[in-house]
């Protein structure tokens, strides 16, 4: 089949990108998701026999925008017909959500909601839509299953501050790595109206995000979490097995014990952040929990497993659920009550975070952060650390009075954490004396 569809200047360029690896990153309603589709019928179209993945960030956006892009808007938005769509096709399984092709090419729809589920045959090619709601694991899992040729992946998203996405990406060329920002204003079928109801309700960095599709290093992020500083991952210190990487294995003589700091929910996640002590009293972000609508009696397995395997000494708890408190307690576990003080406990934690200290005659030198992260380990904490910011005002100034109280979970426990750990007296200051 001859496919010519119109495509916006941001869509074309994708869609004729040699890249191996390849991003459309827009602000919304540009089309991402349907050129993303598209993409994935040619390939299967151009690569007979192929199997290729197309991943949403949940089984219900599959179910509410993947599949009915590829059952009817993909191919009206082409004008091609309903019925010569039904030509190509061998069938298609929703109960197992899978696409045949009567060359005997498959697409297989999957979620994203449990990122395990994802490993299995090999691949000639995946794509993944709205990218920046999925964990990194999920790229990295198909990276792994890219085995078959073409052997190509790409993503489509509305970017979210300067998470896994932005340092794939974005963050400096890559070999074989390709992207392209777009603008809602592209698509000329858009209403005036809807665009003007965009710009009037968005403002600042978001109305650059969502609208631009533009990488925003919020100027008003209550952290800044420098991957060349912070990061683990390639360190000496690393207290996971790496099976990729024989060097990499646990090195336990290098932390005395753990702590933990808890923050509680239910429509929002229930989350941990896990902490390893260092022998001069660093710590060390390694591990963490992050899940929504799970019981307490979930919640108090999952601490009880980091327990035993971090060594953990002290949880430092949000105040707000003395129950829930009481529960850990139950189970044997050193559960208190973190304290609760926003601003001080910001002031903290940037504080173990410092690279930087300046004396009395304004003299900067660098240090040694108080406080690292596994970015490989803690995924959904480099996550939080990249978006959560303070509020703006319409004019893009940043408004310190509160931080904005969404994606935030894990920086709660973490200030939990790390407020303890000073109070109780582990650290007096921060020239070392302990």
């Amino acid at each position: 089949m001859d496919i010519k569809p119109r495509l916006w200047p941001t869509q074309y360029k994708f869609m004729t990108s040699k890249a191996r690896f390849s991003a459309i990153i827009s602000g919304l309603g540009l089309g991402k998701t349907f050129c993303g589709c598209l993409r994935a019928v040619m390939t299967a179209l151009e690569y007979p026999g192929s199997h290729g993945a197309i991943v949403a960030s949940t089984y219900k956006n599959l179910e509410d925008f993947i599949v009915p892009m590829l059952e009817q808007q993909l191919w009206e938005g082409m004008g091609v017909t309903v019925e010569k769509w039904g030509e190509l096709l061998a069938g298609f399984d929703k109960q197992k959500m899978v696409i045949r092709f009567k060359n005997r090419s498959v697409i297989y729809l999957r979620s994203a909601d449990r990122p395990d589920n994802l490993r299995g045959p090999n691949l000639s090619w995946f794509y993944i839509d709205e990218a920046a709601k999925v964990p990194h694991k999920v790229w990295k899992i198909m990276l792994g299953r890219l085995r078959v040729a073409p052997e190509q992946g790409w993503i489509t998203t509305t970017p979210r501050g300067r998470n896994w996405v932005w340092q794939e990406f974005a963050r400096k060329p890559r070999h074989e790595y390709e992207y392209f920002v777009g603008s809602t204003a592209e698509n000329l079928t858009l209403s005036t109206g809807y665009k003007d109801s965009i710009k009037d309700s968005y403002s600042g960095s978001f109305l650059r995000q969502e609208f631009y599709g533009e990488f925003i290093g919020w100027e008003g992020l209550v952290y800044n979490l420098d991957m060349d500083k912070h990061d683990l991952s390639n360190s000496r210190y690393l207290y996971r097995e790496d099976p990729d990487d024989e060097r990499k294995v646990w090195r336990q003589e290098d932390f005395e014990y753990g702590i933990a700091g808890v923050d509680w929910g239910w429509i929002d996640p229930m989350a941990i952040s896990v902490a390893v002590v260092r022998k001069d009293s660093h710590l060390h972000l390694v591990d963490e929990f992050c899940q929504n609508k799970t019981p307490i009696e979930k919640v108090v397995l999952e601490a009880k497993r980091l327990a035993e395997k971090w060594k953990i000494r002290t949880f430092f708890c949000d105040p707000s659920r003395p129950e829930y408190i009481q529960e850990f307690r139950n189970a044997g576990l050193d559960a208190r009550k973190g304290k609760n003080d926003l601003d001080p406990g910001i002031a903290i934690v940037n504080r173990y975070l410092a690279t930087e200290t300046e004396d009395a005659d304004g003299n900067v030198a660098e240090i040694e952060p108080l406080m690292k992260v596994d970015f490989t380990a803690c995924e959904q904490t480099v996550e939080e650390f990249a978006v959560y910011h303070y509020e703006e005002d319409d004019e893009g100034r940043v408004l310190k009075a509160k931080p904005v109280d969404a994606d935030n979970h894990l920086m709660d426990a973490v200030r939990y954490m790390v407020y303890g750990f000073e109070k109780r007296g582990h650290v007096s200051s921060r020239s070392g004396n302990r």
